[in-house]
């Protein structure tokens, strides 16, 4: 196979988050590159992609209400 046709189908199986970890996707990703089926460029590419996928999701801070402000007399 190709370089190309590997990381199309790797950044297609990252993007379906077909790998139950990012460590699993990332660490095939590794086998890859060891047997130079993917060069330097590709290997980062899709290691941040995994990285993005995979990230947990982002909470959003609660919103702590303002105290109102007291006139001064």
């Amino acid at each position: 196979m190709s370089n190309t046709v590997i990381y199309t189908l790797m950044e297609s199986l990252i993007t379906k988050k077909y790998y139950a970890t990012q460590k699993e996707a990332t660490d095939k990703l590794g086998v890859y590159f060891a047997f130079n089926m993917i060069d330097a460029e590709q290997m980062t590419e899709l290691a941040l992609l995994a990285e993005t996928v995979y990230a947990p999701p982002v909470e959003p801070e609660p919103e702590i209400p303002a105290e109102p402000e007291v006139p001064v007399e």
